[in-house]
């Protein structure tokens, strides 16, 4: 007994594909196409990276190599000191300063009332034919050097005679007294000088 089966039939018939042969073939060349552009891209972000990291290093390197190069200079500048030592060397030097400040503009140093009482004595006792080549107050006003010329010696004693007789002087003992007489011949201008310390008098002659 023999049956035959026609499978052209409409029964047997599985209906139209949805995806066929080629559209697959596509979409996979498309998806490996993606694949190996991905690829690509992430290679040359991983190439840039590396790039960007070779600098940062190289930069490192230099700054490591500044750093020891001046390490020495910061040494000797800080003394391999903390900071907290540095900054209480600092304020100490500041506090310092100060203290020699406020010294300065009080009134526990010096003389208060300053050299014009001695540079008017000085101007009061104006002599013809004497004059001031130089003059040297001390801080105290208590040490006087004076150095002049004049035309005349005798000129020289009257003057110091005179000044004896201004206040700030008065006190005042000149330890050294010297009159020299013109170099030049037939000059009749001699100079003078007049000292108060006797430190410098002494120094003077022991430097002879």
């Amino acid at each position: 007994m023999r049956q035959q089966i026609n499978f052209y039939g409409a029964e047997y018939s599985t209906g139209p594909q949805i995806f066929g042969a080629a559209t697959l073939l596509i979409g996979c060349g498309v998806i490996l196409l993606a694949m190996v552009l991905t690829y690509v891209f992430a290679l040359q972000q991983q190439g840039g990276i590396t790039g960007e990291l070779k600098i940062v290093r190289h930069r490192e390197t230099a700054a490591i190599e500044r750093l020891e190069n001046l390490r020495p200079a910061i040494t000797t500048v800080s003394g391999e000191k903390t900071w907290a030592e540095l900054l209480e060397e600092a304020t100490r030097s500041l506090r310092e300063k100060q203290i020699v400040l406020s010294l300065v503009q009080g009134s526990t140093l010096g003389d208060t009332q300053g050299f014009s009482r001695h540079l008017i004595s000085l101007a009061r006792r104006d002599t013809d034919g004497l004059w001031l080549t130089h003059i040297s107050l001390s801080a105290l006003g208590d040490k006087t050097r004076l150095e002049g010329k004049a035309l005349r010696a005798e000129l020289v004693p009257a003057y110091l005679q005179s000044l004896a007789e201004e206040a700030p002087f008065a006190t005042q003992r000149f330890y050294q007294f010297q009159i020299d007489g013109s170099e030049e011949p037939g000059g009749g201008i001699v100079t003078f000088s007049m000292n108060s310390e006797a430190g410098l008098l002494a120094g003077a002659a022991d430097s002879r």
